[in-house]
């Protein structure tokens, strides 16, 4: 796995240069379910197409997004495994309104500083990418279709949630919470809006790190409007003939969010002028 490769699933729409809660039913027979009458339930579990379909038009329809991911991982050894998924932030933001995107990427556990960041607006790519002492820039025009950052945020903002593939045979498959066995597990609340949480404790899917997944549990928080504000999942197993665990934590926030831009893009200008 290349060092600089993000979360699964994470960075879709970066193209250039980088990559109250309602009481439940349940009862005593199990926990409540908030919004119980919700289209993005499932009785105790979640209609995954339903729940990624008020999720994403919800943020669309707000006009931005930003998405957070952390990714911790550890491994048995002091030599890195192969492939390997280093501990890592990553940051995209849309802004559907001002027609601008930004993102950055920070390993978090590297020696030195190791950052790569983006930003997109008025017709061109900025890039500034930090490791240790040296800082370098890049620049390039960009000639996108109108819609090309809604496509590009539509697609990136179900991360984890339902990600969309194709088999070997030319059939659509999706990769994200259908992966799991969520199930309620009563109200939540996450930056002071109840949510619906859901755990899990079972993963059928393939990984390539780490490679064979031995437990897995996952919690996921669905605010009444069928917003997922938090997502955050765990593995542990072999990698590379040794023990190792991912844990991936993914917040979309700032429903509406706007870029403004970064204090280097100056500096990124005068750089790269010819």
């Amino acid at each position: 796995m290349d060092r600089r490769r993000f979360l699964t699933g994470v960075g879709t729409g970066v193209a250039v240069g980088i990559a109250g809660c309602l009481d439940g039913d349940g009862g005593d027979d199990g926990p409540d379910r908030p919004f119980p009458d919700a289209e993005w339930r499932d009785e105790d579990g979640l209609d995954v197409a339903a729940l990624s379909e008020s999720h994403v038009e919800s943020l669309v329809d707000a006009g931005g997004v930003t998405l957070f991911s952390t990714a911790e991982t550890t491994h048995d050894g002091d030599a890195e495994p192969t492939p390997w998924l280093p501990s890592q932030e990553y940051e995209s933001v849309y802004d559907l309104e001002n027609g601008r995107q930004y993102v950055r990427q920070e390993l978090t556990e590297a020696e030195s500083t190791d950052v790569a960041e983006l930003y997109v607006a008025d017709g061109e790519a900025l890039v500034r990418q930090r490791i240790g002492d040296e800082t370098q820039y890049g620049r390039q025009p960009v000639d996108r279709p109108a819609d090309y950052l809604e496509e590009a945020m539509r697609a990136e903002v179900v991360t984890g949630i339902r990600v969309e593939g194709e088999t070997t045979s030319g059939e659509a498959e999706y990769e994200g919470l259908n992966l799991w066995n969520p199930t309620s597990d009563g109200e939540g609340e996450v930056r002071g809006e109840p949510t619906a949480r859901f755990t899990a404790d079972a993963f059928e899917g393939d990984r390539s790190v780490p490679e064979t997944v031995e437990t897995a549990s996952a919690t996921v928080h669905v605010y009444e409007s069928g917003v997922v504000p938090r997502l955050e999942q765990s593995w542990a197993g072999e990698h590379d003939g040794r023990e190792a665990t991912v844990d991936v934590d993914i917040d979309y926030r700032d429903p509406g969010a706007t870029v403004s831009e970064p204090d280097w893009v100056e500096a990124a200008r005068e750089e790269t002028s010819a």
